[in-house]
């Protein structure tokens, strides 16, 4: 079975068919008219109108079936989507590959016949099919597929009614709401409506502008009667505004005294329009705004903020009582003058003319604010927060300009006259009866949405709720009813509003319920919107830089780390765990001083705290870690600080990149080029660098200029043309064509003319190379081989001669060998021993005729290396392939069967580098082993005989130094006579073996003194690394004021890796830091003692101790801790018990719990 895939825009699909809110619905009759229908037309047992959803088909209507659904997996329909212009047709489903296994074939319902026709709405996605189903196979005719897809277009047209009509009964419902929150909204904000018939002065009131009036609902009344309510000092300013409306059609908004049916005096709004032969408006109760008014005016005079009014001349219009009061001034002393001449200005002419400069910018429509000093009374200096903002009127043009300087954040909401000084602010203001909904804003309040006041009018609380951000209703609810409930003193919320561009902005909404009833419920609530959207902005802005630091930081190329101020790791990236070893976890168990290098360690933090002093931002250097494996791994660090706003450290953002390889290839580099110079001055042959155009010498060594006669200053001024004989020209060019072809040349000799005209051969051989300009050079070696000339007639003589003198070796066997293994020299020496002339043995045998076989398998076994095995004569050479040349005792076999103990050294011969065969040098040792053997057994008897055996040794190894010393002797003078010799590798084998002979008897005689040092280790002065470390950290031991001694005496010194031995008294120092007792006064004692060869190193502390009984066993392994302290974690102890011990050293432990532990460190001392 194949299951259906998924269409293309599947989820746009599915969101189509959830707009139809079909899912739940009861089966409609129109729907099942069409299944039966359908079903008739094609003859067939079923028929349904399926939807198919994410998971399953739906039927809305199914005729013939029971089921109401189906699982996706095995339906029809959900293939037939893939083509939603065809009908789908399965005329028999039995032999379909698709659906031959389907559960729907196999089963009830038995499917064997499928006809689908797609279901398309008019956006073009397919919601569903009108199928035919049948148990039978079958075929549909050209007019039974027509009807069908007919059918499915009237199935689809009623799916498009139902949606209409579902989403109409919406609209309905929504505007019915919206007429019940309409008079809602007006009943809470004390508003009435009123209209009046201009023709016939008839008036209608709502039902609230009846209760303003305080008349029943059945009173009569026309527009005089309405008129007559007002006080008689507003009733011409009410008529007034009435006829301009009705003469200009302009909109009315008056405020007036109202006389009630009742004889109450109250504050009213009035407003209107003319609307046709018609005025319309509203009618408000603003009592207690007015009342308001009052209590602002008074705010205005008393706030400690300072407030005036400017022209736009500057010209001072108004000064509240703060300014003049601060000031001892009177309002007449500064009302009329130009602001900057003002008394407070005249603290300096700079004040003055900054003045000048900001107002002329509020004039222009900026809106300036600054810190700047004033003069108080008696010309005292006082600091304020001083701003200049422009008002506009309602054409957006500047009218005023608004002077403040505010020691305090409150803004003063007026009315009228001082409604430009809340206009100066950037905060919008409300007030609210929570008990009636009547709701005052101020204009900034709407201009922060867009608005004027006057658009949103009237306004309430569902003004408020509106425009808020339906999300965030609820919460707001949430908060105000605390504040209601008295758990909060004030109502603070981040909430997003409607602006009438259509966008949604961020306001701080601000409150204080301030007025509560006598039961104790909310009555007045004051508070303040503010505009936060940039802030907003601001936080996404960081929001998007913080994740995009974050990704950085993760997958950063280079290790990065945030460290604090202790230097304890606080957050890592994968490529620091890679660098150090450590993962993430174990790291931030440590700070960055555990696993720096000591020597690097107070750079480190010197730089450090310059940072923290603020002397620097930031700093760079080359350091070393190291690695949790032990291991000194190289860095790059650069170390920058994050600071919060007061300047507190926040943490620190360390970049770490491993330089470990870079340093090693730039300490092999130096070696190279240190290398390439002391090759190139003190070849022993002569290197230039010539022009390949003019053959002019550009660089040349002092070896090629030695034989010449010529000067370095003239030889320079040369070309190799200069140099060369007329004769060698065309065998010059051939070389020179070689070179062109090939970039070498040579090796080829010829002659080189020295200044005096003489001549004396050389040997070249060269390269072709190109400088950074591409210019072509060539790099010569020069040889001067006068003396090997010489040297070749006299080479042949000298090999004669050691030849003879190899043969006359009698009492030394040496046997030469191939690179197989076949012996190429047999000397005297040997032949006396083994009993073998060298036609016997020359070409025909090989070593392992000489050799017991069970020695070499003994051999072998040593030396065994994994999953390789050697052959016998590869045991015999093993050291000398390694280029080692040691001497061992074997037993040789002589001819006729006898055996003898030899101590055989075995060298390589090699030419060009390469291993060409074998020299071994044997000397018989049978009777010295004899003399030892017997001396063993002797031991236990007297000393007396014991000294004499020792003699005879002497005596015997004497012999034995006077043969090897004769036969360097000979060769001595053989070398002095024909020094040329040196170069001759047999010559330089011999030497050797005669050399390792010599040695092998001198240690043969001193077996007693023989001692083998197995560490190449450095002198380290205790005491200076001890006052070092605690020098370090002074500042931690004085903080936590623990007393240590140095008692180890100056001159004391040992064995050691001087950055181990540091590491390692590190930990222990701070170790007596991190677990003092608090019970008493701490101390560490550090002393040493020596005893043999050995030095005794004490840390004695009295700090909390351990129970040896319980962690004795565990004390040194990894991550075990024994104290709840912050920083333990259980490396100190592990590292540096691996650091003494690959010293050569061990470490002992004493403690008991609440005593205080000794911990004894054995090392070599310096004499070992």
């Amino acid at each position: 079975m194949k299951k259906p895939e998924v269409t293309k825009n599947e989820n746009d699909r599915l969101r189509e068919l959830e707009a139809y809110d079909i899912f739940g619905a009861e089966r409609e009759d129109d729907f099942d008219f069409l299944t039966k229908m359908a079903a008739q037309i094609c003859n067939t047992e079923i028929s349904l109108i399926s939807l198919v959803t994410e998971d399953k088909q739906l039927f809305l209507s199914h005729h013939g079936l029971k089921n109401s659904e189906t699982c996706k997996d095995y339906s029809f329909c959900a293939h037939a989507l893939h083509q939603p212009d065809k009908l789908f047709i399965i005329e028999n489903a039995q032999e379909d590959q698709r659906f031959h296994d389907n559960p729907l074939v196999t089963q009830e319902p038995f499917i064997h016949f499928y006809a689908g026709v797609p279901l398309v709405n008019e956006n073009g996605y397919a919601l569903g099919t009108l199928c035919v189903i049948d148990s039978q196979s079958k075929k549909l005719d050209s007019e039974q597929k027509k009807l069908l897809n007919s059918l499915a277009s009237q199935t689809m047209k009623l799916l498009e009614l139902r949606k209409k009509q579902i989403q109409a009964n919406n609209i309905n419902q929504e505007l019915r709401r919206n007429l019940d929150l309409l008079e809602e909204t007006q009943q809470a904000n004390k508003i009435g409506g009123w209209e009046l018939d201009i023709a016939t002065g008839k008036t209608i009131w709502t039902e609230f502008v009846y209760h303003i009036h305080e008349v029943p609902l059945d009173f009569k009344f026309d527009k005089q009667k309405a008129i007559e309510f007002y006080h008689p000092s507003d009733r011409e300013k009410i008529s007034k505004a009435l006829e301009n409306t009705i003469a200009t059609g302009k909109r009315f908004d008056v405020t007036c005294r109202l006389i009630t049916a009742k004889n109450n005096e109250i504050w009213v709004r009035s407003t209107g329009r003319r609307v046709g032969d018609k005025v319309i408006g509203s009618f408000q109760d603003i009592t207690e705004v007015k009342k308001n008014e009052l209590k602002y005016r008074e705010i205005f005079n008393s706030t400690f903020t300072f407030i005036g009014f400017l022209d736009l001349d500057g010209t001072l219009l108004e000064a509240n009582e703060t300014a003049l009061n601060v000031a001892d001034l009177q309002l007449e002393d500064v009302r009329g003058k130009p602001f900057w001449d003002c008394y407070w200005w005249q603290i300096s002419k700079e004040t003055q003319e900054e003045l000048k400069r900001n107002f002329f910018k509020a004039v222009q429509g900026e809106t300036v604010s600054y810190e700047v000093k004033v003069w108080t009374a008696n010309q005292q200096p006082t600091t304020i927060f001083f701003s200049l903002k422009p008002i506009f009127d309602e054409h957006k043009n500047v009218v005023y300009v608004l002077p403040e300087g505010s020691p305090v954040q409150d803004v003063v909401d007026v009315r009228q006259r001082f409604k430009s000084v809340i206009e100066g602010t950037n905060v919008g203001t409300w007030e609210w009866n929570v008990q009636t909904g009547e709701t005052v804003f101020n204009e900034r309040w709407a201009e922060i949405l867009g608005y004027t006041l006057e658009e949103l009018e009237p306004v309430s609380i569902e003004t408020w709720m509106s425009l808020a951000h339906p999300e965030d209703l609820k919460e707001s609810n949430r908060l105000l009813k605390e504040c209601f409930q008295k758990k909060t003193e004030f109502y603070e919320f981040e909430s997003r509003m409607k602006h009438k561009n259509g966008n949604w902005v961020w306001i701080m909404d601000r409150g204080k319920v301030f007025e509560w009833t006598q039961d104790g419920k909310p009555l007045k609530m004051y508070g303040t919107h503010q505009d936060i959207n940039q802030r907003k902005k601001y936080e996404e802005e960081l929001r998007v830089s913080e994740e995009a630091f974050r990704g950085n930081f993760e997958n950063a190329a280079v290790g990065m780390a945030l460290l604090d101020e202790n230097g304890k790791w606080l957050k890592v990236n994968k490529k620091v765990c890679e660098i150090v070893g450590y993962n993430e976890e174990e790291l931030k168990q440590l700070s960055f001083q555990d696993i720096t290098h000591p020597e690097d360690l107070d750079k480190d933090l010197n730089l450090l705290t310059e940072v923290i002093e603020g002397k620097r931002s930031n700093y760079n250097m080359e350091k070393r870690y190291f690695h949790k494996n032990g291991n000194i791994i190289h860095i790059i660090l650069a170390v920058s600080v994050v600071r919060d706003q007061s300047g507190t450290i926040l943490y620190f953002i360390s970049q770490i990149i491993d330089n470990t390889a870079a340093k090693k290839y730039t300490e092999k580099l130096k070696y190279q080029q240190n290398l390439l110079n002391a090759l190139y001055e003190l070849s022993p042959i002569g290197i230039a660098l010539n022009d390949y155009e003019t053959g002019q010498f550009k660089d040349v060594n002092d070896k090629l200029v030695e034989p010449s006669g010529y000067s370095r200053e003239e030889f320079m001024n040369l070309s190799y043309w200069d140099l060369t004989p007329i004769e060698y020209e065309a065998e010059e060019k051939k070389v020179l064509k070689q070179l062109d072809e090939t970039g070498v040349y040579g090796p080829f000799e010829k002659v080189y003319k020295r200044k005096d005209g003489s001549k004396y051969p050389v040997l070249l051989r060269g390269v072709l190379v190109e400088d950074l300009n591409n210019n072509k050079l060539i790099w010569s070696f020069i040889q001067d081989i006068s003396k090997e000339k010489q040297a070749e007639y006299e080479l042949q003589k000298a090999l004669s001669n050691l030849q003879a003198i190899l043969d006359a070796s009698t009492q030394v066997g040496i046997i030469a060998t191939n690179k197989q293994g076949l012996i190429t020299h047999f000397n005297s020496g040997a032949e006396t021993a083994l009993g073998y002339n060298q036609e016997e043995v020359l070409g025909r045998l090989t070593p392992l005729a000489i050799h017991e076989k069970q020695e070499i398998r003994n051999e072998a076994k040593k030396i065994a290396e994994k999953n390789r095995k050697f052959s016998d004569f590869e045991v015999l050479t093993y050291d000398a392939q390694k280029d080692k040349s040691e001497a061992k005792e074997w037993t040789y076999i002589r001819k006729d069967g006898s055996k003898f103990t030899v101590l055989l050294s075995i060298t390589s011969i090699k030419k060009d580098d390469e291993i060409t065969g074998y020299l071994g040098v044997a000397v018989d040792i049978s009777e010295l082993k004899r003399v030892e053997n017997e001396i063993k057994s002797l031991l236990d008897i007297t000393q007396d005989q014991n000294n004499r055996l020792k003699n005879f040794a002497h005596i015997v190894s004497h012999n034995l130094r006077s043969h090897s010393s004769g036969i360097i002797g000979l060769l001595d003078v053989l070398e002095n006579d024909h020094p040329e010799l040196e170069s001759n590798e047999l010559f330089k084998m011999v030497s050797r073996g005669a050399e390792n002979l010599q040695q092998t008897v001198e240690d043969l005689s001193d077996v007693i003194s023989v001692s083998f040092n197995k560490a190449n280790l450095h002198a380290v002065n205790l005491y200076e690394v001890i006052e070092k470390n605690i020098d370090s950290l002074s500042n931690q031991i004085r903080n936590v004021n623990i007393r240590i001694e140095n008692l180890v005496d100056k001159n004391t010194k040992i064995q050691g890796v001087p950055a181990y031995i540091e590491s390692i008294v590190l930990n222990f120092i701070t170790n007596a830091i991190k677990y003092k007792s608090p019970e008493r006064d701490s101390y560490l004692k550090i002393y040493s003692k020596v005893k043999k060869d050995k030095t005794i190193l004490f840390f004695e502390d009295n700090g909390l101790g351990m129970d040896l009984k319980r962690h004795g066993d565990r004390l040194f392994q990894m991550y075990k801790t024994f104290h709840t302290h912050k920083d333990s974690r259980g490396l100190g102890l592990f590292i540096t018990k691996n650091q003494i011990e690959s010293m050569n050293g061990k470490i002992l432990v004493e403690s008991k719990e609440d005593v205080g532990t000794t911990f004894k460190i054995i090392l070599p001392n310096e004499e070992n």
